[in-house]
């Protein structure tokens, strides 16, 4: 695991705070981030009465997520660098407009398809996600070894909400090993990736038993 400092924060809102948890090794080079789009749940169902339209973490206005992260995070990388930024089709065009506005240029949109999903409306089941790659200045060269293995499209059964599959995690890892790494907005400690966030332990891997756990 990366060496981690001690935390500061960045206060966004009256009601929001962001903790930042710096590490050693910046600037860094690869970002993922999954931003706090502002969305409730939907496909609530009767039969489950205590359900509640609220997620379980502090969602922010698209501007406001931006005004963070250029405070804090765009500031920290190097001149050359590779965003991955997680978003859903309600903020797939405002995700490209608020990145080209700060010079970034697209190379590609992952989509993951979850397997399942919600049915806004009862129509039709939204299923998937998208993970789309930006970069800034010019585009970083990939391993060598990993030159056309990775599809744009790939299948992992979603599991808690907000979790981001290991596919992702793995194929950024594979294109990028000797980069230095940090995951925005992060929700669970990984290997070799420095964190963001203010729930940066909220999935936690029991050592005991090997099961999954969502620390309150």
């Amino acid at each position: 695991m990366t060496d981690l400092n001690t935390s500061s924060k960045a206060k966004i809102t009256d009601k929001t705070t962001i903790g930042f948890i710096p590490c050693y090794g910046q600037p860094f080079s690869v970002l993922m981030i999954d931003p706090p789009w502002l969305k409730k749940k939907g496909g609530l169902r009767k039969v489950r009465p205590n359900q509640v339209r609220n997620l379980d973490y502090e969602t922010m206005p698209t501007n406001k997520i931006f005004d963070l992260l250029d405070a804090e995070i765009f500031n920290k990388t190097t001149k050359n660098h590779a965003v991955f930024m997680w978003t859903i089709e309600q903020y797939l065009n405002d995700c490209d407009k608020y990145m080209e506005q700060r010079g970034y240029k697209r190379h590609c949109r992952f989509i993951w398809d979850k397997t399942n999903g919600v049915a806004p409306a009862f129509t039709v089941r939204y299923s998937h996600e998208y993970l789309v790659w930006y970069y800034k200045e010019k585009m970083m060269p990939i391993a060598k070894e990993q030159r056309g293995k990775f599809m744009t499209v790939f299948s992992e059964k979603a599991r808690e909400h907000s979790r981001k599959p290991e596919y992702a995690y793995k194929m950024i890892e594979a294109l990028y090993p000797n980069e230095n790494r940090i995951d925005v907005f992060s929700r669970e400690k990984r290997e070799e990736w420095c964190q963001f966030g203010n729930q940066t332990d909220h999935f936690v891997i029991s050592s005991s038993n090997g099961l999954l756990t969502n620390k309150t």
